[in-house]
């Protein structure tokens, strides 16, 4: 019984650190799922036990009963917490208490993150496509990994290599000059 117990407290550990994560284990191949992560506009495909990212072509549309569907800010059949507002422009989220919906606006030069559910320094390169960018937040050293139009994770370079490139958004060795308040690399 204890061993059930230390892999119980482990796996919480596990994902209270790296957020929430979407799984395919146990779920049928080709089929998509609704999403508990990021904003309501994501959905995912399971391909082989492997989670394919899926996102209705409106921002304004949630992927609820296998349709992509105008949807917005509402509390019912939601749990307590906090959400992406789709009513509202992105420093604005709303919070569920009890049933009722109250809208909150985030610090200036913020946004409401929806993979995080958390205010957080706006990071503009995720609006130019999925995956790695340099990182304007954190700064030279530092690149983030983009999904949705939001900031999913980050990673610093390591001292062998540590400055960003601008073009691989990969981690180098030798920087020339650095381009732009983003701080990587141009040369």
């Amino acid at each position: 019984m204890s061993k059930l117990l230390a892999a119980l407290v482990a796996l919480s550990i596990a994902y209270s650190v790296q957020g929430c994560s979407d799984s395919c284990v146990g779920r049928r191949n080709g089929r998509c799922y609704p999403s508990a992560c990021g904003p309501c506009n994501y959905y995912f495909k399971c391909q082989h036990t492997v989670v394919v990212e899926q996102y209705c072509r409106e921002s304004s549309y949630c992927y609820l009963n296998g349709r992509c569907r105008p949807c917005g800010d509402s509390c019912e059949g939601r749990r307590d917490g906090v959400y992406p507002s789709v009513n509202r422009a992105r420093p604005y989220y709303y919070q569920c208490e009890a049933g009722q919906l109250y809208y909150r606006e985030c610090q200036p030069f913020q946004i409401f993150n929806a993979w995080t559910r958390k205010c957080e320094c706006f990071e503009g390169a995720c609006l130019h496509g999925n995956g790695w960018r340099s990182s304007f937040c954190r700064g030279k050293g530092w690149r983030v990994f983009c999904s949705g139009g939001f900031a999913r994770y980050y990673r610093q370079c390591p001292r062998p290599r540590p400055h960003v490139c601008c073009h691989t958004y990969t981690c180098v060795s030798t920087c020339t000059s650095y381009y732009g308040r983003g701080h990587c690399c141009r040369g």
